[in-house]
């Protein structure tokens, strides 16, 4: 019938008496379907209920389908088969747009707890630690420059150092204000993180490759912010690499013009699926320990959420990651 046709790309007459049915299935479901026709435990001998099953379009495509199907007997003899096929592809689709609805809202209230938690240990560290750097400092200014202790005192300043960077890290994770957001040009908010981050030895032996779009719409956004995102993005990719490789930046308007996408591509390690889930995670990082908060993620996250749009994230292990930062055109988001 015609809904056969259209879900298997087959005329009719180019199946009837010419194709058997074993070639629409991949192999060994056919006879699988078979044994269960015959089968007692499947709704009765000589036809089966509600199995899911995979068959192959002419083009050798693999289609989910929900099979149910009976055996047509003549004189007692199997004589035909007749199958109802219901395409899945559409529950699919519907079962992974919900699944993801589900993940996003889960992460932005664990990033609004997270945030409200953070902003209240935050202050409580902040004073201690100016009071360990003033302290620290002003032993050091007593000693003389030979004085063994020196180093001892150099170590608690960067350590105190360290803990406020990352006490800052935990202040702009918890800000709650929205800032002030106009058009905003991405192209030039990528290229100015550049123009800082080029000059970082971790930069200097990726190639990067700039394809951006001359005519891309403006965003309506706080370009001090997009700038945060797009070089937390850039670092997370360049430490991916080891510091060697390339990194390739794309802008582009949504085809229907309502959106503007950014993709940064690396050709570094991948992601494996265990932690995948996991990389939006506020203090989840995967770096030595000292070398990352494990917040540029979430922020970059937080924020992109708060301007309207979505991260993407495409991985394969070995070659390298896309993050696709999505983003309303400045018509769709004022």
């Amino acid at each position: 019938n015609k809904g056969a046709e259209e879900l298997l790309g087959y005329k009719a007459e180019e199946v009837i008496g010419k194709i058997h049915i074993s070639e629409l299935y991949p192999p060994g479901i056919a006879k699988e379907v078979m044994k269960k026709l015959r089968s007692p435990d499947y709704g009765g001998v000589g036809k089966f209920t509600g199995s899911e099953f995979r068959v192959v379009n002419r083009w050798g495509e693999e289609i989910p389908i929900h099979l149910s199907a009976a055996m047509v007997y003549r004189d007692g003899k199997e004589v035909a088969t007749v199958g109802i096929f219901t395409d899945l592809r559409p529950k699919l689709a519907m079962e992974r747009k919900l699944q993801e609805t589900q993940m996003q809202l889960l992460q932005s209230e664990k990033l609004r707890s997270l945030g409200e938690m953070a902003a209240g240990v935050a202050h409580e560290i902040n004073n201690p630690l100016g009071g360990i750097l003033i302290y620290a400092s002003l032993l050091m200014e007593d000693l003389p420059l030979d004085d063994p202790k020196r180093a001892d005192l150099e170590r608690i300043v960067q350590e105190a150092t360290r803990c406020k960077e990352i006490v800052k890290s935990l202040l702009e994770f918890a800000r709650q204000s929205s800032p002030e957001k106009e058009p905003t040009d991405v192209n030039r908010a990528i290229t100015e993180g550049l123009l800082f981050l080029e000059n970082q030895a971790t930069f200097h032996n990726i190639e990067i490759i700039k394809e951006l779009d001359p005519s891309l719409p403006p965003v309506i956004g706080n370009a001090g912010q997009l700038k945060q995102v797009f070089m937390n993005i850039m670092i997370n990719a360049a430490d991916a690499m080891n510091g060697c490789g390339t990194l390739t930046i794309r802008t582009r308007p949504s085809e229907d013009g309502d959106e503007v996408i950014i993709e940064f591509t690396d050709t570094g390690e991948g992601i494996p699926d265990d932690v995948l889930p996991r990389i939006f995670d506020p203090f989840f990082t995967t770096k030595e320990v000292g070398k990352g908060t494990g917040l540029g993620l979430s922020m970059s996250y937080g924020i992109v959420r708060e301007h309207g749009g979505r991260i993407e994230v495409e991985t394969e292990v070995g070659k390298g990651s896309t993050f696709r930062v999505i983003l309303p055109a400045a018509s769709q988001g004022a």
